[in-house]
C-alpha cells in the first residue's frame, strides 16, 4: 500500500533571493521613473506675466498666466508666494487652478493672510508655482 504524506505547513520556507532582487529592482525603477516624470511636469507647464494688483494692508491680487504646453487637461495645486522688497516671505497660500491643454489662461488670486500688515507703500512681489509634495 502506497504512503502519502501531508505537506508540513508549519515549516516556513523564506522567500528566495532572485524574487527579492527583483522586487527590489521594481521599486528603484518605479522611484525612478516617477522623478522623470514630476521634472517633465514642471518644465510643460510656464508662469508667465506675474505681476501684484490690488494691494491693501491685509490682502493682494496675484495675477498670471498659465501656459500648458501638453496635451491633457489637468488640475494642478500651485504655491502662490508674496515677498517684500527686503526679499522676506510674508504670505503664502495653495490653491487648485484647472489647466487646459495647448491654452494660455489668465487667472486671478486673492491672497489675504499675512504674517504681518503691510506698510504704507511698500512693495510687494509674488512667485507662482507647482506646488509638488516631497515623497523623499
Amino acid at each position: 500500500m502506497p504512503r502519502i504524506e501531508k505537506p508540513d505547513f508549519k515549516v516556513k520556507k523564506g522567500i528566495p533571493v532572485s524574487m527579492k532582487m527583483a522586487l527590489l529592482i521594481a521599486v528603484l525603477v518605479g522611484i525612478w521613473s516617477r522623478s522623470c516624470f514630476r521634472t517633465n511636469e514642471v518644465e510643460n507647464i510656464v508662469f508667465e506675466n506675474i505681476f501684484v494688483e490690488n494691494q491693501t494692508h491685509i490682502s493682494v491680487e496675484v495675477i498670471f498666466d498659465v501656459n500648458n504646453q501638453t496635451f491633457q487637461n489637468r488640475q494642478k495645486n500651485i504655491l502662490i508666494e508674496i515677498f517684500t522688497s527686503q526679499n522676506e516671505l510674508i504670505a503664502s497660500r495653495i490653491t487648485s487652478i484647472d489647466i487646459v491643454s495647448r491654452e494660455t489662461r489668465r487667472y486671478v488670486r486673492r491672497v489675504e493672510r499675512f504674517e504681518r500688515p503691510l506698510k504704507e507703500d511698500e512693495i510687494v512681489y509674488a512667485k507662482v508655482s507647482l506646488y509638488q509634495r516631497k515623497a523623499f
